[in-house]
């Protein structure tokens, strides 16, 4: 038997391009985060008629008077898509993506960034065949609405169906004047009654319309949770340990809890046979400050415990959000200026992933002219940055979700002890003073909210 050589490896030179931004050129990226349209499986599965269905998209300026921004929006047989960007050099999962042209003859490779600096548009999908109804204080009949928050485009819908929306939603079902009368069949009242209880008949979109109306939503309630999503982390309402609800890598993001995370890793490891002093220093540095309540933290934390690593990189990820909010209190005017975002984030002094998340969630773009001039932290934005620093403490105290004291952590926030105690208590957490003045903190399951303030009567 002749033996065969293996094939000879063979080397190729490939040039790589770089094509620069051009807003009036660059490709628009998208994904479908609920699954492709079914047309497009179809044509992966060889049917040539699923090219006319495939849903067409229209692209437009978030803002007609400014150049930044884009509102994507699309729409098939069946659904609508909608996304939009700010502008801001990424979308909310930090990517910055590129089309990528492979010409084989040439051997180039060219790299195009997608439009608004590299967003990927997640697209939001509905379907065109169901419109929750609302009957709050009306008997209104199809496509009533109501929006969560402060209204506009961006609230979520909550729906309530009328009663004689039900109604129609049978009729259509059962009682169109295409189908059989209900009444001249013999034994189809039972068959009408177990369709209505058990809802065995019904079509898709008028059954989910049914299920939807019995939620009853208040209106005061919808806003409370609204302006709670907006200062409060990501939380797990259904958590079944407190640990669960809220998620440090959440609030981090992946890139900012990466980089954080190859950091404490490296220390730990470098510091392996060290006392403990020795990885501290290293972790916070022995130059500039570093928060008291930080170095006490990782102090109290058991290295030999599989729990220790996780902890760690909290408390780290804490010490950094916390020297960002030094740099806002230094400039009374909240105000984090640069000529451009990289000269932004280098002022802080902390890894870039970590800065890009931290302006992500705490700052506004401010636009002055055609020059960067920075980011402006507002109010709402600085008690929404404390509800984080306080939470991310706690986490980092252990699995317990509990800390006997928030003091000298509100001492370098320089928070007031009754702002912070309101604060985590808006959180979920119960908190209590006791008689030496200490504040200490504790979270429960499952996860309750205390019930809005009430303005005092004048």
């Amino acid at each position: 038997m002749k033996h065969q050589s293996p094939q000879k490896k063979r080397t190729v030179s490939i040039r790589v391009e770089v094509t620069p931004n051009n807003p009036e050129y660059d490709p628009v990226v998208v994904s479908f985060p609920r699954g492709v349209p079914s047309s497009v499986t179809r044509i992966d599965s060889g049917d040539a008629t699923a090219v006319e269905d495939l849903p067409r998209f229209i692209s437009s300026k978030l803002d007609a008077s400014s150049s930044r921004g884009r509102r994507i929006a699309g729409q098939d047989d069946t659904c609508t898509y909608t996304a939009s960007a700010a502008g801001r050099g990424h979308d909310g999962r930090l990517t910055k993506a590129y089309v990528c042209i492979y010409d084989k003859k040439k051997r180039t490779l060219r790299m195009v960034p997608a439009a608004e600096k590299g967003t990927v548009f997640a697209l939001e999908q509905a379907v065109k065949a169901y419109t929750p109804n609302v009957a709050h204080g009306s008997m209104l009949i199809g496509g009533g609405q109501t929006q969560q928050g402060n209204g506009g485009e961006g609230g979520n819908v909550k729906s309530v169906i009328s009663a004689s929306d039900r109604v129609a939603m049978l009729v259509d079902s059962f009682g169109s004047a295409n189908k059989v009368n209900i009444h001249s069949v013999v034994g189809s009242g039972a068959v009408m009654l177990k369709s209505v209880t058990k809802q065995e008949g019904i079509s898709i979109e008028n059954k989910k319309g049914m299920e939807d109306g019995i939620k009853m939503a208040n209106p005061n309630d919808v806003a409370q949770e609204q302006a709670r999503k907006k200062m409060l982390p990501h939380y797990d309402v259904n958590a079944d340990a407190p640990a669960k609800v809220y998620d440090a890598q959440k609030i981090a993001g992946d890139a900012a809890w990466g980089k954080a995370s190859r950091i404490v890793d490296r220390v730990l490891e470098k510091n392996a046979e060290s006392v403990e002093s020795d990885w501290i220093d290293a972790l916070l540095g022995t130059k500039g400050h570093r928060p008291q309540s930080i170095e006490t933290l990782l102090k109290s934390i058991d290295i030999s415990k599989k729990s220790a690593s996780y902890r760690i990189k909290v408390a780290f990820f804490l010490y950094l959000s916390l020297k960002f909010q030094y740099k806002i209190q230094r400039n009374n005017r909240g105000i984090i200026e640069g000529t451009s975002l990289d000269d932004c984030i280098s002022g802080l002094h902390i890894p870039h992933e970590v800065g890009l998340r931290l302006l992500e969630l705490f700052t506004t773009e401010a636009i002055g002219g055609k020059e960067h001039t920075g980011y402006i932290v507002s109010k709402q934005q600085r008690h929404k940055l404390n509800s984080h620093l306080l939470i991310l403490y706690v986490i980092a105290s252990g699995k317990k979700m509990k800390v006997p004291s928030i003091n000298q952590l509100c001492k370098d926030m320089k928070l007031d002890d009754k702002e912070a105690m309101l604060v985590l208590r808006a959180a979920g957490f119960v908190v209590k003073k006791n008689g030496t003045g200490d504040i200490g903190a504790s979270l429960s399951v499952p996860l309750t909210f205390p019930p809005p303030m009430r303005g005092k009567r004048s």
